[in-house]
């Protein structure tokens, strides 16, 4: 079993992974071959001491998660969009349901990028392409569209999530109840608002494959974690929902909401609204640090308990993927495991794969490697 607990994301046809010193992203290319790419994790915000600091560490895992994880979303939907536009969609990778053009491929990633802030990874630092070509991102336009997506990410997350809650409260209970009531109902219907969203975005073709990759994600860390060797076979045997889900983190955010929003009382209609936006990095911290506290004693039943809604949230977010997903799954693992410089378990696949920037990747991979014997 690997003393490290790994995380990952579900990308646009791909799979992210966050190690201890590096994360891998392995990707289905619309040839039918797997590309990979590495990336350290010992870099800007995340060398510095905040990281370790309570309740500062959150907001900079936080922060962390959503540029990495937005900037890989429309990443790996920008690789399938214009390799397909270019022609290299007749191979095995070319599933039905993936989006046809660019424009089909962002439409779909700006659809999963509010959940991005509860179903991500943690990552790394922003950094544009070179070339504007199916292996490298959208050149000159990348770094515009990831900040376009992490804009609006923000601003329908906080609205849908947090606004649109105190109004719809406020309009109904608020006029019998300015207390407690106001308060969980206020917490009732975000609940109820996010379950919707997902069951609304779900129904896309490409979003439910997406799903699917989030399947293969937790299936091939329960299989790590088993101590099995990491063949599709081997993670057949788990299931698609895994305990350490970000979908946990709604939990937690419900309870420290409620609790936040009924300390802060009665307010003007103004700053009422003001607080849920100035509120959220606090219940996020908070949050993050009874997340923290839950691992640690996961063991007890009424943890479980008090988690198992998340768990219960992932039969939305997570489908049964097929062999094909789980295969970039584990390549993504695999290359995670062998940038943290640990080793991959014995018996495990060897995967075809290729670097996505060979030059680079099999450079950084090295690096990685030698700073960690080092």
């Amino acid at each position: 079993m690997a003393r490290y607990q790994y995380g990952g994301q579900a990308l646009i046809e791909g799979v992210l992974m966050r190690g201890r010193h590096a994360l891998a992203v392995a990707l289905r290319h619309p040839d039918g071959s797997i590309v990979w790419a590495t990336e350290r994790l010992d870099l800007g915000l995340r060398a510095g001491r905040a990281l370790k600091l309570p309740f500062l560490r959150g907001l900079v895992v936080l922060y962390d998660t959503i540029v990495t994880g937005t900037r890989w979303l429309v990443r790996s939907a920008t690789i399938q969009a214009l390799a397909l536009e270019a022609g290299d969609g007749e191979g095995p990778g070319n599933r039905p349901g993936k989006g046809g053009s660019t424009a089909a491929s962002l439409l779909h990633t700006l659809l999963l990028a509010p959940v991005v802030l509860v179903l991500g990874a943690r990552g790394g630092a922003s950094e544009p392409a070179e070339k504007a070509d199916a292996d490298q991102g959208l050149g000159k336009g990348y770094t515009v569209a990831v900040g376009g997506m992490l804009l609006f990410a923000l601003v329908l997350g906080v609205g849908l999530f947090f606004l649109l809650p105190l109004l719809i409260a406020q309009a109904t209970v608020g006029r019998v109840d300015q207390g407690f009531g106001l308060q969980l109902s206020e917490g009732i219907i975000r609940v109820v608002i996010f379950i919707g969203y997902l069951l609304l975005v779900g129904r896309a073709a490409d979003v439910q494959r997406t799903f699917q990759y989030h399947g293969a994600e937790h299936m091939s860390i329960h299989t790590l974690e088993a101590g099995d060797p990491l063949t599709v076979a081997a993670a057949r045997k788990y299931p698609t929902a895994h305990p350490r889900c970000g979908t946990e983190f709604l939990v937690v955010v419900l309870i420290v909401s409620i609790l936040a929003f009924a300390v802060v009382g009665k307010l003007s209609p103004l700053w009422l609204i003001a607080s849920r936006v100035i509120l959220v990095p606090v219940i996020a911290a908070v949050s993050y640090e009874l997340l923290q506290l839950g691992a640690r004693h996961r063991r007890h039943t009424l943890v479980r308990w008090l988690w198992s809604p998340g768990i219960w949230v992932q039969a939305i977010t997570t489908r049964q993927p097929t062999d094909d997903m789980i295969e970039v799954a584990l390549v993504s693992l695999q290359k995670a495991l062998v940038a943290d410089g640990a080793e991959v378990p014995a018996d495990s696949s060897d995967f075809a794969a290729r670097p996505l920037n060979p030059e680079r990747d099999l450079a950084a991979v090295e690096a990685s490697k030698a700073r960690v014997e080092s």
